[in-house]
């Protein structure tokens, strides 16, 4: 709470949680989020270094015990202040490590990782022109009767897959030369799984990753 009042005239980073969750591409979730940050400047860069530099709050998904948390009584979205940066910072490098300490499953444009039910792009030596329009993941179910499950529209699944998007510029990130984009699986047993980059309605790269 105190969101809105606290950041009010500031310039505030919007960083990407490293648990990324497809409802966040959701309309009322974007509306709900700038309910939070009314009457503020929004930063949304990649290139995390470059826009801290220029904030005076950070808010993301991610909670860090920090003394920059300025709202430890949140359950979902967390304000801190600019020194916050470092202790987010570890966090990335953290996932970043974690995910790359194994072999991918896909090497192209990106190199895609499966770690903790999702799908981990990277990229070294990485700038902001890698990071055009969108990543994709395409999941095949093992039972068709998946797709239409639960809260899933209908027409994310009339190929005979489900196939998700998550914005580059406002999921992924740029840091210390590198990029990363967190794609979280869904949570029904899948058949296969192909993802890739798309611009435009083109498609710069695709990988099929191995049945596993």
């Amino acid at each position: 709470g105190g969101i809105r009042e606290t950041t009010r005239g500031k310039v505030v980073l919007l960083l990407p949680s490293v648990k990324p969750d497809w409802s966040l591409q959701d309309k009322p979730t974007r509306q709900e989020q700038r309910y939070h940050l009314v009457g503020s400047f929004l930063r949304r860069r990649l290139d995390v270094e470059a826009a801290d530099r220029a904030a005076d709050f950070i808010v993301t998904r991610d909670r860090v015990e920090s003394g920059a948390l300025l709202t430890p009584g949140n359950e979902e979205v967390f304000l801190y202040d600019a020194a916050g940066i470092d202790a987010l910072m570890d966090l990335y490098r953290a996932t970043y490590q974690r995910a790359v300490s194994g072999e991918p499953v896909a090497r192209s444009h990106f190199d895609v990782y499966l770690s903790d039910g999702a799908l981990i792009h990277v990229k070294e030596a990485c700038v902001w022109e890698d990071m055009p329009g969108y990543v994709f993941v395409e999941v095949t179910p093992e039972d068709p009767k998946d797709l239409h499950g639960g809260n899933l529209p209908r027409w994310r699944g009339r190929d005979g897959f489900e196939k998700l998007f998550l914005s580059l510029k406002g999921s992924g990130v740029l840091f210390e030369g590198k990029c990363m984009a967190i794609l979280p699986l869904p949570d029904y047993p899948v058949s296969g799984i192909r993802t890739g980059q798309e611009k435009s309605d083109r498609l710069l790269w695709a990988v099929e990753l191995p049945a596993r």
